[in-house]
């Protein structure tokens, strides 16, 4: 049990124990203009992963319990900012938690949801992904359970009728770098409520389309956090990953029906040093990726035909309450575009002290001539 309790400590914060290295290069002075923080009330301190309701335009936000046990609420952010509770995730019946991260709608009108059991405090293959299953007018009416046997789902995306999903780590254990994580890839209409699929171990499932490994070598093995956010271009025929902890966005293109990869390649080299970590990600219809980066409290865009990045937004480190309510990010996870606008979810996994935000930035004005 001690042994348990250590491990799921060590889970907890796996994103911060690199946190407090400060780089000796400068980084790029932010672009864009902040325009406000969102305040999210009481108890919804771990705001991730964002998407946009098709019917309604709304925000739909995942608040993830990191770590507690109990339900999790998806909130939803209407057009003018107003945030209201939108639907209750139940807890796994076994470990009596839900943690919510990535999330995105189907084309049957469902909203999927990756369960990371494994932030939540168990990495015992877990983490599921989860069904929102939606009337015709896009309301929210049950959940239901879909996959299981995930040791640490992360981000997630869907293309057409294919469910994209980060696998964090493979191994159940944290483990010394090299460490290996990737995708799965769940075509819905192989998914049932009635018989949920069991995802086998990577080497052996043939879901797990693309693998990868992060060395970090340049902090000693600090952050051992692989595959998180994840994106698609417009077309839906490339599929960007981040590695978190080497700090590379990665670039694979598709091949026959969205399940198989042809090719991948790093967008970067991880050596840019306004770059501290990719997290959470979106992919603009212009190609030009968005992204979260927690290590440091930044957010970034980067064109990954040639690694070019610029840097929006970037604050210091735990900053007070007055700071977070006029919009200072708090440990950035994930970003969600709507419009000129680019909103921010402040995870803030070291220090979730209230209030709890996202931050709010417009896009407006931005120079993306420098992405060329």
């Amino acid at each position: 049990m001690k042994t348990f309790v250590k491990l799921s400590l060590t889970l907890l914060f796996v994103y911060t124990i690199a946190a407090n290295v400060v780089s000796n290069v400068a980084a790029d002075e932010p672009v864009a203009k902040t325009i406000k923080a969102i305040e999210l009330g009481d108890g919804m301190e771990h705001p991730d992963g964002m998407t946009i309701h098709p019917k309604t335009g709304d925000i739909i936000l995942a608040v993830p319990l990191i770590g507690k046990k109990g339900n999790a609420w998806l909130l939803r952010i209407t057009a003018d900012d107003t945030v209201e509770k939108y639907f209750e995730l139940p807890a796994h019946p076994e470990t009596g938690r839900v943690t919510p991260l990535g999330i995105a709608f189907g084309p049957d009108g469902n909203l999927y949801v990756s369960d990371s059991q494994c932030l939540g405090g168990n990495p015992n293959h877990k983490s599921r992904i989860l069904r929102v299953v939606h009337d015709k007018s896009g309301k929210p009416l049950r959940c239901e359970t879909v996959v299981t046997g995930i040791v640490q789902a992360n981000g997630l995306e869907i293309s057409g009728w294919n469910i994209y999903v980060a696998e964090t780590q493979v191994d159940p254990s944290i483990v010394e770098m090299p460490m290996t994580s990737g995708v799965f890839v769940f075509p819905i209409n192989e998914l049932s409520s009635r018989r949920p699929l069991r995802v086998q171990p990577y080497q052996k499932d043939p879901r797990f389309i693309f693998n990868f490994t992060t060395t970090d070598a340049a902090r000693n093995g600090e952050q051992k956090v692989g595959a998180n956010g994840i994106g698609l271009s417009n077309d839906g025929s490339k599929l960007y990953v981040a590695n978190f902890g080497d700090k590379k966005l990665i670039e694979v293109t598709l091949g026959r029906g969205g399940r198989t990869v042809r090719s991948s390649r790093d967008c970067n080299t991880g050596s840019d040093s306004a770059v501290e970590s990719i997290d959470g990600l979106k992919v603009c219809p212009k190609g030009m990726v968005f992204f979260a980066d927690y290590v440091g409290n930044a957010v970034h865009v980067m064109n990954p035909q040639n690694g070019k990045s610029i840097t929006l937004a970037k604050n210091a480190l735990n900053p007070n309450a007055e700071q977070k309510k006029a919009g200072a990010l708090d440990r950035c996870s994930e970003v969600c575009l709507r419009g000129s606008k680019l909103y921010v979810s402040n995870i803030d996994l070291e220090t979730p002290e209230s209030p709890h935000t996202i931050t709010v930035l417009d896009l407006e004005g931005v120079d993306w001539e420098k992405l060329k």
